[in-house]
């Protein structure tokens, strides 16, 4: 059988996205998994466009996620419900009230010693991988389209 490039490197990755989903499934319990993702996916959207200051319209985020419309609506009215979003003249915005919570920093903190813990991983698979053949340490093109 062929070796996967960048195995054990694959596997911190996997790991992680895991690690980082289920976690923020705990923050939509009521939702099955893949729709909690879904959830995850469209907040965090939000959140890094209002950080730039370019919040997003609704019709403008099903495009940039490849949503369908109707699909994206659901989600939007059940997060709306919650108060985790909310919409003004600008577009979506995060309520920051979502934040203040101590179960949310508590979760913060996790994510932290998640993402931490995997750096580590990967720091010491970077070492080892120093001292060996380049055959799997050939790093991968950057591009957009590339796949991990």
């Amino acid at each position: 059988m062929e070796k996967i490039p960048f195995y054990e490197t694959r596997l911190v990755f996997a790991h992680l996205l895991h690690q980082v989903l289920r976690l923020g499934h705990g923050a939509f319990g009521e939702l099955p998994f893949m729709q909690a993702v879904e959830v995850i996916v469209i907040v965090t959207a939000i959140f890094l466009a209002e950080s730039k200051g370019e919040p997003f319209k609704a019709l403008g985020l099903s495009k940039h996620l490849g949503v369908p419309r109707a699909t994206l609506f659901r989600r939007l009215a059940f997060l709306e419900s919650k108060k985790i979003i909310c919409r003004d003249a600008q577009g979506l915005r995060i309520n920051p009230r979502i934040f203040a919570t101590p179960t949310r920093d508590e979760a913060v903190h996790r994510l932290r010693q998640i993402i931490i813990t995997a750096g580590a991983t990967l720091s010491k698979l970077d070492a080892q991988s120093s001292h060996a053949p380049p055959q799997s340490d050939q790093p991968m093109p950057h591009r957009a389209s590339d796949r991990v």
